[in-house]
């Protein structure tokens, strides 16, 4: 009886699913034996050599034969988790070269959106009123460009990229620092299917991986491969979206970042990188004249023409709260409490108003900020 055929793809993704075996160990395990077919037809040799455990060549050797093999490959292709490989040729190419690329991405959604062009946009997990509303205006454009974005579904700065990339209509990338399996944080359980639905959800780590910490800083070299550039908006001087931006860099890539406050610790982060040669951005243009040619511009005349038909003259109820909301951001409370009585009685309408104008920015905890 003729042995079932395995391809190479899938022994990678044997190996991907065996507890203990991490990407290093897997590509050095490659590398030495020439395929990763060859390394499962000489699996004790090629585990010597490498001095791997005797647990864990004893674990391999249990799962490289076909009556383990073939429930597994069949049960991947039954999942509603995809899997996509270094070896397969729509592979996203930007990725492929970084340094320590991943061998093996699981998805959920859209994964077309690999192939489209993309910028990562990360920031503080705690940002203030101003850092969110930064954000939003960026990403609105940027989707509106035509870009897809990418971040890691995390707290703060990260959620709101996300968000503000699908209400804009565009498409987001959301990077997991652990498997599919798991929504982390949990409160982005709505988030994570809304992107699965819209978007695309990606990870090199096998489906029930938990999130771990150590995690997390290894995920941002993929935000970071994925894109022709990085945004910086808020974060303080140690932080992980520093990483991300460190990775950018180390990967070729360009780094903007979007300057804040001189008092606030937000800034911080921002501000160092300015001072290491970052691309300075108060404006969607700053970002869009850095990227190839097909994105400056004639995209970028069109999102300001967008500006300017959006900012039309606006009434003098309407002034009056425009004036008194900062870019920082006011809370609807103290802006009521800034205004002359004859001034509050259709505060909350004007505020919607303005934000369809495109003129605030609505942010959580009922505060707004201006665009």
């Amino acid at each position: 009886m003729d042995k079932p055929k395995i391809s190479e793809r899938d022994w990678l993704y044997v190996l991907a699913m065996t507890p203990g075996l991490g990407r290093r160990t897997i590509r050095k395990i490659g590398e030495t034996a020439g395929s990763f077919q060859n390394a499962v037809d000489h699996w004790l040799m090629i585990g010597e050599e490498l001095g791997l455990s005797v647990e864990l060549v004893q674990r391999v050797d249990r799962k490289t034969n076909a009556a383990a093999v073939m429930p597994l490959l069949a049960k991947r292709e039954a999942g509603p988790i995809r899997y996509l490989c270094i070896l397969d040729e729509d592979y996203p190419s930007l990725l492929r070269h970084i340094p320590d690329p991943p061998l093996t991405l699981f998805y959920r959604g859209d994964c077309k959106l690999l192939a489209q062009a993309a910028i990562g946009v990360v920031g503080s997990r705690k940002p203030t009123p101003y850092g969110r509303a930064s954000c939003a205006y960026l990403v609105k454009e940027l989707a509106q460009a035509g870009l897809v974005i990418v971040s890691g579904l995390a707290y703060g700065i990260d959620g709101e990229a996300h968000q503000a990339a699908l209400a804009a209509g565009g498409k987001t990338i959301a990077v997991l620092g652990c498997g599919l399996n798991h929504v982390y944080p949990p409160r982005h359980r709505a988030l994570y299917e809304k992107i699965e639905s819209f978007g695309l959800l990606l990870s090199e780590y096998p489906p029930d991986t938990p999130p771990v910490p150590g995690l997390f800083p290894e995920r941002n070299r993929i935000i970071s491969g994925l894109s022709l550039g990085v945004v910086v908006v808020e974060a303080a001087e140690k932080s992980g979206s520093l990483i991300t931006a460190d990775c950018a860099l180390e990967q070729g890539r360009d780094v903007f970042a979007v300057p804040g406050p001189i008092f606030s610790l937000m800034s911080e982060g921002p501000h160092n990188l300015l001072k290491q040669g970052a691309k300075l951005v108060t404006r969607t243009s700053d970002i869009l004249e850095e990227l190839p040619l097909v994105y400056a511009g004639g995209t970028d005349t069109a999102i300001a023409d967008r500006k300017n038909s959006s900012s039309t003259t606006l009434s003098a109820e309407e002034s009056v709260i425009v004036e008194a909301i900062t870019y920082e951001g006011v809370h609807v409370d103290e802006l009521v409490q800034q205004l002359e009585p004859h001034q509050r009685k259709n505060v909350h309408q004007l505020l919607i108003q303005l934000e369809a104008k495109g003129v605030l920015a609505a942010l959580p905890g009922g505060y707004f900020a201006r665009r």
